[in-house]
């Protein structure tokens, strides 16, 4: 059932939310052209506290890199108080000053180079990855700062709303966390719309695609290190985008691609704290429909709350916390005064 909404949105009809892996936006796209990355600054990280030894960010050829530090200490030390010259010595390996270009994830620039890449996107937990899976769904994580995620979650998700409305929804990949709401737990019919990654396929093949899909990991790989980046580019540009921009279902889709936490990579950005939780270090986020602009380099400040406003304001729904009250709701991504484009395949 598809509700009313402002005219701006009236024409999506799906929205998809593919979140990976632990990559920070200097990671993926600090040498991608026009964006605020690390291309032309003279950037060079201290080995150790006030040393004059130092790292620069480098071309990292691993495509399967360390599992970093990113937790909530480990961050904080990494922020160090908005310098953010902590991460050689905190993480303790020069792997987090590398990055990757157009050659190793040519599927994502691509996405850059035709949709909207947002490069002043946050995470919204200066921390790992629960609580920021959390504020996707919920706007909030309770105050909880790392992944040892209780049993029962009391705090409402937007499924509660979205089932209310009968807005179809579902979640596949890595569930577990999702699962632990209550309303989920409470609701026998909520709790049979978790599925495998591999899923999307069959759904969206048989025209069996919920309003609302979250895919949390893609079915060929999260890239979470050490996993390869390439096998979950692969799977993310070919499994997903590509698949439903070559489907029915392109007219009216708004795909959104992003990274749950900074996986103890280096960004230079200081991100804006909001409050005693964040927001987390810099990710890519990738807007991708026949109706976002193509080739912008989104410059709004934007974080995981951002793609829940979108959602909500989609719908009609109501916010969730102060934070996705407060949140952009990303449409400046979209240019809804023209016909919807053609797909572009990435």
């Amino acid at each position: 059932m598809i509700l009313a909404s402002a005219p701006s949105f009236s024409q999506i009809q799906r929205i998809i939310v593919v979140l990976q892996e632990n990559h920070t936006f200097d990671n993926y796209f600090g040498a991608y052209p026009s964006s605020e990355g690390t291309l032309g600054k003279n950037i060079c990280i201290p080995e150790t506290p006030g040393t004059s030894k130092c790292v620069s960010p480098f071309h990292d050829s691993n495509l399967t890199p360390l599992d970093l530090n990113h937790n909530w200490n480990s961050a904080h030390a990494d922020y160090d108080s908005g310098q953010m010259d902590g991460f050689v010595y905190s993480e303790g390996n020069n792997e987090t000053m590398g990055y990757y270009d157009r050659e190793d994830i040519p599927h994502y620039w691509s996405a850059a180079d035709n949709y909207v890449l947002c490069d002043h996107y946050f995470t919204s937990v200066m921390s790992e990855s629960a609580p920021n899976h959390l504020y996707l769904v919920a706007g909030t994580a309770g105050s909880l700062i790392d992944d040892r995620v209780p049993r029962t979650l009391k705090f409402p998700p937007i499924f509660k709303q979205l089932d209310e409305q009968r807005i179809s929804w579902k979640v596949y990949g890595f569930t577990k966390w999702y699962e632990s709401f209550e309303y989920v737990q409470q609701n026998p019919l909520a709790n049979q719309n978790f599925a495998s990654a591999s899923s999307f396929a069959s759904d969206l093949a048989s025209g069996n695609l919920s309003e609302v899909s979250w895919i949390i990991g893609a079915p060929g790989g999260s890239e979470h290190p050490p996993q390869n980046i390439q096998n979950g580019e692969d799977s993310v540009a070919n499994e997903i985008v590509n698949a439903v921009g070559e489907s029915n279902y392109w007219n009216s889709i708004a795909l959104f691609v992003t990274w749950d936490d900074y996986g103890g990579f280096y960004d230079h950005f200081a991100p804006p704290q909001v409050d005693q939780f964040g927001y987390g270090f810099r990710v890519p986020c990738l807007v991708i429909s026949p109706y976002s602009k193509a080739g912008f380099v989104d410059p709004r400040v934007n974080d995981h709350t951002s793609i829940l406003k979108f959602i909500e304001m989609r719908f009609g729904l109501s916010s969730l916390s102060t934070r996705d009250a407060t949140a952009n709701d990303l449409s400046e991504a979209f240019d809804f005064s023209k016909p919807p484009r053609i797909f572009v395949k990435i």
